[in-house]
């Protein structure tokens, strides 16, 4: 059984009207992750991402905080952090068909945010720097590096030619470089920072290419929670971690250097007992993020040896001690940490904020897509 103050960091006083499943976010907690990202990084270093919070509030204690530089991957998280002022805002998705026409209205709209968007080919800036020209807008830009996710960037070996040519598109203007290497998922930091090394040296020799041949300083945002604890020891680097507000047991399992608190996590009730030793909780597919195997989805606190054997929409089946499974009720309560936090957060269209055990309010997820 595992420490019990883990439990005491999220019990609610009265559960009876929490409707289940539902997401409780802690911003005691949330704050004390920010203080502590800060501690290890230099504010104008950096550049954090909503995707997981999603939420107005969450970025707004971000600014109070002093944060004024903003990763994101949709439209409707870049106008979000438009509308609350944020001094930059880099979209690190492709943008493609009508969600150009959508960005520069962004950037027409809001001209006190300052605005990136992320190219890897040649044929994406010309199509990019076309509308820009038609829109008689300049667009900052940096050039997506294929780190070794080989989902988008383009290689470090084309690198320089295409920032080259895209450099001489009129309506474009090359302000760095970019890359996230979420493949790199082990344990370990140091196996961690032997796979990021050799890499990131060719970067570096990239990085200062770009910037002899351009005659312009460039920016160099890289990496995400996985590797942080890296790049937040170059002071030349941005970074753009995501989940370090809120966390999850995904992360607390394999990033033992980062010590956050896993500041929103589920609560959800045993809706049935269908055999001696196993229960049925109201946490399906449509609740928690489940896109890793059953054993990588959750951990339910104060439970560690109740194991998920089965899941589907609404159900989630469990399999407990045989000791245990007597003294279990229907329609107790439990708290889940899932796996990964970012999807689940949009499967919800609010937080219940919690104080003091007690849920004060709602917050709207209002930018789930």
């Amino acid at each position: 059984m595992e420490n019990k103050n883990m439990l005491s960091n999220y019990w609610i006083k009265d559960g009876s009207a929490i409707l289940t499943p539902n997401l409780l976010l802690y911003p005691n907690l949330v704050k004390a992750n920010i203080n502590l990202t800060l501690q290890g990084c230099k504010v104008e270093n950096l550049r954090p991402h909503i995707k997981t919070i999603k939420n107005r509030e969450l970025v707004q204690t971000l600014l109070e905080a002093g944060v004024t530089k903003f990763k994101c991957a949709t439209l409707s998280e870049a106008r979000l952090l438009a509308e609350l002022g944020a001094a930059d805002v880099l979209l690190a998705y492709p943008l493609v068909g009508p969600n150009i026409t959508v960005f520069l209205d962004l950037v027409v709209k809001f001209p006190t945010t300052l605005f990136g968007a992320l190219v890897d080919s040649i044929d994406g800036g010309q199509i990019l720097n076309e509308q820009a020209m038609g829109r008689r807008v300049m667009v900052d830009v940096f050039i997506d590096l294929n780190l070794g996710m080989n989902r988008t960037g383009v290689s470090l070996v084309d690198a320089f030619e295409t920032g080259i040519e895209i450099s001489k598109l009129s309506n474009l203007n090359i302000a760095g470089l970019h890359g996230y290497d979420g493949h790199i998922q082990d344990t370990d930091l140091i196996v961690r920072y032997n796979k990021v090394k050799p890499v990131l040296d060719q970067v570096l020799n990239l990085y200062k290419s770009l910037e002899e041949a351009l005659h312009s300083k460039l920016k160099l945002v890289l990496g995400g929670s996985n590797t942080f604890s890296i790049y937040r020891e170059l002071p030349f680097v941005e970074c753009s971690p995501g989940t370090f507000m809120l966390w999850d047991w995904g992360y607390q399992s394999t990033l033992k250097e980062q010590a956050y608190h896993c500041a929103a996590i589920l609560v959800s009730r045993v809706i049935s007992k269908p055999t001696k030793s196993t229960l049925c909780l109201d946490l399906g597919h449509k609740a928690i993020a489940a896109e890793n195997s059953i054993n990588k989805r959750l951990h339910i606190i104060g439970h560690s040896d109740w194991q998920p054997i089965s899941q589907s929409e609404e159900h989630l089946v469990v399999e407990v001690p045989t000791s245990e499974w007597p003294n279990v009720s229907i329609g107790d309560m439990h708290y889940i940490i899932p796996y990964h936090i970012c999807p689940t957060v949009a499967k919800y269209p609010c937080y219940q904020v919690v104080d003091k055990g007690v849920v004060v309010e709602q917050w709207p997820i209002a930018q789930r897509y």
